[in-house]
């Protein structure tokens, strides 16, 4: 009754006729599918869907007529966020009690434990599967550090750890087997073994350090583990848990580590035998089982009858999850009995005999392909994507507490020196050879400041305000002398937290007003680092093919008036609007096309023949829609945000498209959520650098003006690439 009209549209458009044809087009399928329902018998079904779909289109256009404005667009979201959420809870609701009435869900429990525990070989899987696992990890388990997901007593751990494992990590859902595990006679110094959610594995082992003796920090990103092995964990958990178990063990491997699991066959939910096999429904099959949980038992040598269950899954599950989260499939083995199995014990394992009992599989995450530092400024990372920041609420209140740092006064030494040295000699930024011009013994300060730096806006906050450069040391106002010094200072400073990329606009790009009119239409091709307008919220780089990792000003003179830079955090961002129907979510995730920039100077004559060429309308339609990525590109705790809404608009006005009216709400909102926070909203001072993250950090900029007779504002500006020089150099991290 209070959502007024635009509330009630929301619910009958986007709660009802939008999406009902969608969910009763799923229901009619599994219709089909499960008891063979002919379209005679669903005709009223098919015509319900049918003429919902005519409803949802007429409705549409009264959609559009009564949401002109943003505040109506944005109370539409919320109203269809209710709407929505009120549809996810009772179809969770629906699917809980269906499963209920399903089966009794049978799972390991405590009160089981005692007959799982073991010092040797006791029913069919010791005998076959473990061993199969141990021999797969056989090569690189000496001096290695192991992860044992779903542990379960301890029994693969304490094997590993005799063949000459230096270190174990064992994580079990259930508290008796840690304690067993934890207890056990034969337990080294070198064993750890804590309760926790498999599922959610990377929180579990981050919470749990002090009783694991590993380090939180970077590691966590970069990889803890030389291998990991999952021995009957995934006929346990869905197909969703299982994704999200396969996903922190790749983050948590180093490059390079292997992952070996077993499962039981997918084959074997069909079957039956006196000493292991699964009941389930005759009128199911392979395909009709997929993540439903069906009963079953296993023998031990002693005769005694186990009750276990699992999770069904085809063979092409597993793959996909394998692929889908980043593993090399190394090789892949299918269990059975062999000759000793039956000579030792025929009455285990004469009724199992020929039929494929199990499946191991050894994935590998890749290397990272990069061997040297020699060309990471050059090399993209558009391909890693990068940690998911996420700011506390302290962090956004006091940001001066989280994000300041002040350079020390020894760093501050050894740049002033360096700095002189080089343009005494006549040696510019663009000139510079580290390597060659300057002994690596004298930064050893900086580089100590710079990787706590790195550390920070990779790792940490995303965001760093360095203060304490003093740029007075250089000279006075804006003499040549000076603004030389500095750049090669703040140079420095940048090519030791990552690489410099000076791939796209120079090493240094200086941010000054060039008096263009970045949001003059009649003017193409113009930059808002060049223009003394307003900068939305943006990240940097318009390039569908090349990202940065961050994006780093310096200040030499700030404006006089306005010019105020700010900053907001798209991971909080997201997370605050991930309520937003899925359909407005999905224009945020799908690509959208961005406008082409060259020189970014708004003047023709800049341009080459070949480049004023590529600018004609027919070839620059081709560009930007080749130019299309997601604004947001989100996987599990990995996020890439690439935005400015400036090139989405300019792009679809040279494509003579109107903007989605879908997107342009979904950008309202977007905006919205990031002015709400905004933490940052100031002026640079004289030698101040701000680095953003920029796969997780929008930046912006109020409209300024120069005074008459003042040296005008004058930022400079530098790309970085951190991530691969991160993954290089992982000793540092302690530095």
């Amino acid at each position: 009754r209070n959502l007024g009209p635009v509330g009630l549209l929301a619910a009958l458009y986007f709660g009802s006729e939008l999406i009902v044809p969608q969910i009763y087009a799923s229901i009619l399928q599994g219709l089909r599918s499960s008891i063979g329902l002919s379209n005679e018998e669903a005709k009223f079904l098919i015509l319900h869907i049918d003429m919902d779909q005519d409803h949802a289109m007429a409705l549409r256009e009264i959609i559009i007529a009564n949401c002109r404005t943003k505040a109506d667009r944005l109370m539409l979201v919320k109203c269809t966020s209710m709407i929505l959420d009120g549809r996810v809870a009772f179809y969770d609701s629906l699917i809980k009690y269906s499963s209920q009435l399903e089966t009794n869900n049978f799972t390991y429990n405590d009160q089981t434990t005692k007959k799982w525990s073991r010092s040797k070989p006791n029913y069919m899987n010791d005998f076959m599967e473990q061993p199969n696992v141990v021999k797969m990890c056989k090569e690189h388990v000496k001096g290695s550090t192991i992860l044992d997901v779903g542990c379960g007593e301890g029994y693969v751990a304490r094997k590993l750890v005799s063949m000459g494992a230096t270190k174990i990590v064992g994580v079990d859902i259930s508290k008796d087997r840690i304690n067993v595990a934890s207890t056990h006679l034969e337990k080294k110094d070198f064993e750890y073994y804590v309760e926790g959610d498999v599922t959610n594995l990377k929180e579990t082992l981050l919470r749990t350090t002090n009783r694991t003796n590993l380090m939180p920090g970077a590691q966590f990103d970069v990889g803890l583990f030389d291998l990991s092995v999952a021995v009957f964990l995934f006929n346990d958990l869905t197909i969703t848990d299982m994704d999200k178990t396969f996903r922190d063990i790749f983050s948590l491997l180093k490059p390079g580590g292997y992952f070996i699991f077993c499962v039981p066959h997918p084959f074997i939910s069909s079957y039956d035998c006196e000493s292991f096999g699964f009941s389930k429904n005759k009128s199911s099959n392979y395909f009709s089982l997929r993540d439903k949980l069906v009963e079953g038992h296993a023998s031990t040598i002693s005769g005694e009858r186990l009750k276990v269950s699992m999770f069904c899954k085809t063979f092409e599950d597993y793959t996909q999850a394998a692929r889908k989260f980043g593993f090399d499939i190394i090789e892949i083995e299918e269990g059975r009995v062999n000759p000793n199995n039956l000579n030792e014990n025929p009455d285990l394992f004469d009724s199992v005999n020929g039929v494929p009992l199990h499946l191991v599989m050894k994935l590998r995450k890749p290397e990272c392909p990069v061997k040297n530092s020699a060309n990471v400024a050059s090399t993209n990372t558009l391909n890693m994507l990068p940690k998911k920041l996420t700011w506390s609420t302290a962090a956004r209140r006091h940001p001066r507490n989280a994000f300041l740092v002040q350079i020390p006064n020894e760093v501050q030494q050894e740049l002033y020196k360096a700095s002189f040295e080089w343009y005494d000699r006549g040696i510019s930024v663009d000139d510079l050879d580290l390597v060659g011009d300057f002994p690596s013994s004298s930064f050893n300060s900086l580089k100590s400041f710079a990787v706590s730096i790195r550390n920070s806006v990779l790792h940490e906050t995303g965001l760093v305000l360095i203060k304490g450069l003093n740029l007075d040391m250089f000279g006075v106002g804006e003499s040549e002398k000076m603004v030389a010094c500095s750049k090669i200072a703040y140079y420095l400073i940048c090519n030791q937290i990552g690489a410099v990329d000076g791939s796209a606009r120079g090493r240094l790009f200086d941010v000054k007003n060039n008096h263009i009119d970045a949001m003059d239409k009649k003017i193409d091709n113009v930059l808002f680092s060049v223009s003394d307008c307003k900068a939305n919220w943006h990240t940097d780089g318009a390039s569908k093919d090349r990202v940065y990792d961050a994006v780093s000003l310096m200040c030499i003179h700030p404006s006089i008036v306005g010019g105020k830079s700010k900053v907001s955090n798209a991971c909080n961002a997201y997370d605050l609007i991930s309520h937003m129907p899925r359909f407005l979510m999905n224009e945020l995730h799908r690509p959208v096309p961005r406008d082409i920039l060259e020189n970014g100077k708004g003047n023709k004559k800049c341009l080459s023949m070949s480049d004023q060429l590529s600018r004609a309308d027919s070839i620059m339609s081709l560009r930007i829609s080749y130019n299309s990525y997601p604004i947001f590109d989100v996987q599990q705790d990995r996020m890439r945000f690439r935005y400015m809404r400036h090139w989405i608009e300019s792009s679809h006005e040279k494509m003579r498209w109107k903007v989605p009216t879908f997107l342009r709400i979904a950008m309202d909102v977007l905006d919205d959520a990031l002015d709400k926070g905004c933490c940052f909203h100031e002026s640079l001072e004289r030698g101040d650098i701000l680095i953003c993250n920029n796969a997780c950090i929008a930046h912006g900029r109020d409209a300024f003006q120069d005074a008459p007779g003042k040296p005008p504002r004058h930022l400079v500006r530098a790309w970085i690439q951190m991530q691969k020089v991160d993954m290089l150099k992982p000793s540092n991290q302690s530095a």
